[in-house]
């Protein structure tokens, strides 16, 4: 959406990556918060936008950058998935077991913690998001000649 060039470093994990980027080897990036947030608290690092739709309640002064560049959000998720051709019913209750599951406080609590939103969907409904995120992420890869290497 705004053209710029970015060189995509590779790291296992975010812990290194955050270790580069306090070094000064790496000028920036894309984190999810709860690695750097203890940094970003201490002053060693510099939010500059997060990248959900809406401003994180743990950064509250901090823009989203669907702010600034409207229409432009970004997220990890993590989804449960069964092996295609799971009986429904099957899958049915397993979800609603996980949904049960997350809604335990101590889970629920933990999840705060890591800065972790809980959205129970239902298969149905995830596999509607899924083929979204395929599509959108699809574009944004034709539209900027991203290659594998």
């Amino acid at each position: 959406m705004t053209g710029a060039q970015i060189v995509h470093v590779p790291y296992k994990g975010s812990a290194p990556a955050v270790a580069d980027l306090l070094g000064g080897q790496v000028s920036m990036m894309f984190s999810e918060l709860a690695p750097a947030l203890v940094h970003i608290r201490a002053g060693k690092l510099r939010v500059l936008a997060v990248g959900s739709e809406k401003r994180n309640p743990l950064l509250p002064d901090v823009p989203a950058l669907s702010e600034v560049l409207p229409g432009f959000a970004f997220s990890y998720w993590i989804g449960m998935v069964a092996p295609a051709g799971t009986p429904p019913v099957i899958a049915n209750k397993l979800s609603a077991e996980i949904r049960e599951g997350l809604r335990q406080p101590e889970v629920a609590k933990r999840l705060v913690e890591l800065n972790l939103e809980a959205i129970a969907s239902t298969p149905v409904e995830m596999a509607a998001f899924m083929k979204r995120e395929s599509e959108r992420w699809g574009n944004v890869i034709r539209r900027s000649g991203i290659k594998s290497e």
